[in-house]
C-alpha cells in the first residue's frame, strides 16, 4: 500500500506525513434497537423501526494502522509530535484513498509504539457519525477519479427548466440509504408538491426540512415557469 493513504481534511498520511499505510480496519455501526417485554406476549416488542423514520445508528470506529521506516528515535519524536498537533482530539473529514468518492466525519486519536531505530508504528482511531457521505452533491458535476462504476449513479439537478404554469412537471430525485436535507434554489417563486404535501417555493434557496427523502426514486412535481437547483446530498453505510 505504499502511496496510498489517508486524507485528514487536507492532509494526507503519505504525501504529508511518509506513513506507509499497513492496516485498515471499518467497524460497521450497531442499530439503535428498542425492545419492550410484554406480559403475555412471546419474546418483545420489537420497536426500533416504530418512530424517527426507521432505524439509528450508534457512531462507527475506523481504524488506521501506519507503519515508518528509517526512523530514529529523534525523528520519531519530532513525527508523533507533528501528528498529534495536527489530529489528536479533533474532528476530521476523512477520505480513504481506497474510496475516494466518500468521507467519514469523526474524531482522532493518535497511538504509537517503537522499539528499534530503524522502524515505528502509528495507528490512528476515528470514532464517526455512522454514515459515509457523498464527496460530491446532486448539483455539482461527478468526476472520473471519484466515480464507483460498480455502484455509482449519476446525479445531476443543476439548472432544470421548469415550464409548468397550468400543470405539475415530475422531476425524479435518487435518494441514498441517508438523505441529507435537501435544498432547492429557485429564480422564480413556485410550488413542489411530494407525497401528498405541498410546499411554497421562494426565489432564492429554500432549505425544505419538512421533505424527507427515501433510498429510491423520489417524484417531485414542480407548479411555475423558472430554473431550479436541486441540492442534496447523502450516503451510506
Amino acid at each position: 500500500m505504499s502511496g496510498v493513504g489517508i486524507t485528514f481534511d487536507e492532509t494526507h498520511s503519505f504525501r504529508d506525513w511518509g506513513l506507509k499505510l499497513k492496516k485498515i480496519e471499518i467497524g460497521i455501526p450497531k442499530a439503535k434497537t428498542e425492545y419492550v417485554s410484554v406480559p403475555g406476549m412471546n419474546g418483545d416488542l420489537d420497536l426500533t423501526e416504530a418512530q424517527n423514520g426507521g432505524i439509528k445508528y450508534e457512531m462507527r470506529e475506523l481504524k488506521f494502522t501506519f507503519g515508518v521506516r528509517n526512523c530514529s528515535y529523534e525523528k520519531w519524536s519530532g513525527l508523533i509530535s507533528q501528528i498529534a498537533s495536527d489530529i489528536q482530539g479533533v474532528e476530521k473529514r476523512i477520505i480513504l484513498d481506497t474510496d475516494k468518492g466518500f468521507y467519514y466525519v469523526g474524531r482522532c486519536e493518535v497511538d504509537t509504539s517503537k522499539s528499534n531505530d530503524v522502524t515505528a508504528e502509528i495507528a490512528v482511531t476515528c470514532t464517526c457519525e455512522p454514515y459515509k457521505i457523498s464527496v460530491a452533491s446532486s448539483d455539482e458535476p461527478w468526476k472520473w477519479d471519484t466515480f464507483n462504476f460498480l455502484n455509482g449513479v449519476i446525479r445531476n439537478t443543476s439548472d432544470i427548466t421548469i415550464n409548468a404554469s397550468s400543470s405539475w412537471q415530475k422531476v425524479t430525485l435518487d435518494g441514498w440509504v441517508h438523505n441529507e436535507t435537501l435544498r432547492i434554489v429557485s429564480n422564480a417563486e413556485m410550488k413542489v408538491r411530494y407525497r401528498n404535501s405541498t410546499y411554497s417555493i421562494s426565489i432564492g434557496e429554500n432549505i425544505m426540512y419538512d421533505l424527507i427523502l427515501y433510498k429510491g426514486s423520489n417524484d417531485l412535481y414542480f407548479h411555475g415557469k423558472g430554473k431550479v437547483t436541486l441540492i442534496h446530498r447523502g450516503g451510506m453505510l
